[in-house]
């Protein structure tokens, strides 16, 4: 997608993250992520805004004592933190250079993709503590996402951080599973030098798991459960790659 329209999307579902999260109780759990409340949702988000915030400020990771004091009630905190950042990607631009832990792409623009990819999960997640059925996702901002886990956290990821996820993939050799989302497909493969995205129902994929778009970004992302999506084939090898995920969508 383009920069302004992901960033579009980030304002938009950052408007109905906060409802809904005002919507639940201040101490609702948040089914898709049970060891928080609404508050924390509120607050998690903050943090993740103020963490990109310092990240394009500093040029480097930031550090625990790098972090934004801000005043206020968890929603006040969160709209300053969510001001601040929108305003550090308009005086910057995406081409600008900051940190980021992708190591291929070192400029906003990764910060501006992964935020809005960042909010429209969690808006999910506080349309969940509010008890309500999750909203519809934009197909093109679920495509962008889908690619986004395959190409920045599954493939790279799995290269990158083996020392973390090695004894997953070694686990998984061999599993592929294809993925259709609308009309698009890609077949997820783990091999011995890491996990590889490949466009379309491979011969190798075992199962195939369909959904809209945006419903398997939310699988993906393990906001619906495992079984919620229409598999064709090898159910236990799409069980698998749903397990498999967990290392890297966290």
């Amino acid at each position: 997608m383009e920069f302004p329209d992901l960033q579009a999307h980030l304002t938009a579902d950052a408007a109905r993250f906060r409802e809904a999260a005002l919507a639940a109780a201040p101490d609702a759990k948040v089914p898709s992520c049970p060891e928080w409340t609404a508050t924390d949702l509120l607050d998690h988000v903050t943090e993740v805004y103020d963490h990109k915030i310092q990240s394009m400020r500093l040029f480097r990771e930031p550090a625990e004592a790098d972090g934004i004091e801000r005043a206020g009630t968890p929603v006040e905190r969160f709209d300053a933190a969510l001001a601040d950042l929108l305003a550090e990607f308009d005086d910057r631009g995406p081409e600008s250079l900051s940190h980021t832990w992708y190591g291929p792409d070192q400029t906003v623009g990764f910060w501006i993709r992964r935020m809005a990819q960042e909010t429209v999960v969690h808006r999910a997640d506080a349309e969940l503590a509010a008890g309500r059925t999750v909203g519809p996702i934009d197909p093109a901002l679920a495509f962008d996402g889908i690619d986004e886990m395959g190409t920045v956290m599954l493939a790279w990821g799995s290269r990158a951080y083996r020392e973390w996820v090695a004894d997953a993939v070694t686990a998984n050799l061999g599993l592929a599973v294809a993925l259709r989302a609308g009309e698009r497909a890609y077949t997820i493969s783990v091999g011995a030098d890491g996990i590889d995205v490949a466009d379309g129902v491979t011969p190798a994929a075992s199962a195939v798991v369909t959904g809209e778009p945006g419903e398997v970004l939310l699988w993906l992302w393990r906001r619906l459960p495992a079984d919620a999506l229409a598999v064709e084939g090898d159910r236990a090898a799409a069980a698998a790659l749903y397990d498999l995920v967990e290392q890297f969508a966290q």
